[in-house]
């Protein structure tokens, strides 16, 4: 009997898993691909992250008077936009996949996606905040804005196949 129970355990468990045919079920290729993605986006996003980290450095270094500020400032502007378009890039496609994100996660990503969008068009000059439109002739900016660069495979469920961690079948399937 146990040796039956193990049988039929994997048997589900590899049906689930490969689907019925041996190869990966739908939900995994999509988290695969997704988990793909994000490791793509995050390469290219990191890189102009440490651009803009630079810069704020740089700004940092600068007399409060200096001519140079107003220049920086667009360069920094620049680069945040670049990153952020990396990190709208990854929250739409992690809403568009919530099967492979971890229930505590998920109703978060539309506020992401929100206020990213808001940074980027805020930073473009599009949109004000507050009433306020960005304006680098200002000479000012909050040094502290993205010091910390985090992935969103966070937001992924592990691929170990751990219970907690499997994606939820469809109520239709």
């Amino acid at each position: 009997m146990p040796v039956l129970l193990a049988i039929t355990s994997a048997a589900i468990w590899s049906t689930f898993h490969f689907g019925p045919i041996g190869k990966p079920s739908q939900t995994a290729a999509e988290c695969t691909a997704l988990r793909q993605l994000i490791v793509t986006e995050e390469s290219s996003g990191k890189v102009s992250w440490l651009e803009y980290r630079e810069l704020v450095d740089e700004f940092l270094k600068l007399d409060p008077d200096s001519t140079d500020r107003i220049p920086l400032i667009e360069k920094m502007a620049g680069s945040v936009i670049e990153v952020l378009g990396h990190d709208l890039t990854i929250y739409s496609e992690l809403e568009k996949f919530p099967k492979c994100v971890l229930q505590s996660k998920r109703d978060e990503i539309p506020g992401f996606i929100q206020e990213t969008e808001t940074a980027i068009n805020f930073l473009s000059g599009t949109t004000p905040i507050d009433g306020t439109y960005f304006d680098p002739k200002m000479g000012s900016w909050n040094t502290t804005y993205y010091e910390e660069y985090l992935s969103a495979l966070d937001f992924l469920k592990n691929e170990s196949g751990s219970k907690n961690d499997l994606p939820e079948q469809d109520a239709d399937v």
